[in-house]
């Protein structure tokens, strides 16, 4: 793909912006759509008369508020999380690869400015390091509405949560390995996963 002589990133879409809009918009509401019709499916298949009793005793002191709560809290995370994608896609394309990986994009200021850009080490076992602790920090960006669900979820579902805590658990592990050892691409997989866990239990 064509890049700015020198600066190491390519030339910015100004479209790119509007083209990850509607992804920004609808795979937070599919993702809650599909966590609702898991959780539904469990209500119905599994021990439905427990969960109805767990559900009364939050009825009674209007915990449902709370519960509410923390889905909105988790959100608020997703929004948050996905938001830079929105500029993300004006820097660099999903065929960019590991360049991907950055977060922040750093410049030399004074005489060294028309130097280019700084960007994260791609090859080798740097690289690796470099992506399998992107990793990390996604996690750390989605994990507190998953701790959340975890207490909440589990108070009334307590053996789905700890199943769907599993599949997260799952899917970070091997976003993880998956980002370090492949590169871009081998941690979607895992991403997905994890999802399906956190919205699981949103639902």
């Amino acid at each position: 793909e064509l890049k700015k002589a020198n600066t190491g990133v390519p030339d910015v879409d100004s479209l790119g912006f509007i083209k990850f809009l509607p992804a920004f918009v609808l795979a937070p509401t599919i993702s809650s759509a599909m966590g609702g019709f898991g959780a539904w499916l469990i209500y119905k298949n599994g021990k439905t008369e427990l969960y109805d009793r767990n559900i009364a005793k939050l009825a009674e002191s209007e915990q449902g508020y709370t519960l509410l709560a923390a889905v909105l809290f988790n959100l608020i995370v997703a929004w948050v999380n996905s938001y830079p994608m929105l500029y993300k896609t004006m820097v660099m394309r999903f065929s960019s690869g590991n360049l991907r990986a950055n977060m922040q994009i750093y410049k030399a200021s004074g005489a060294a400015a028309d130097a280019g850009y700084t960007l994260l080490e791609t090859h080798g076992a740097i690289g690796s390091y470099n992506r399998a602790n992107r990793s990390l920090t996604h996690l750390v960006e989605n994990s507190i509405p998953v701790a959340l669900f975890i207490v909440l979820a589990g108070g009334v579902f307590p053996l789905p949560a700890l199943a769907l805590t599993a599949l997260f658990g799952v899917g970070r592990v091997m976003h993880q390995m998956g980002y370090a050892s492949i590169g871009y691409g081998g941690h979607g997989l895992g991403f997905a996963i994890a999802e399906i866990g956190r919205y699981g239990m949103q639902g």
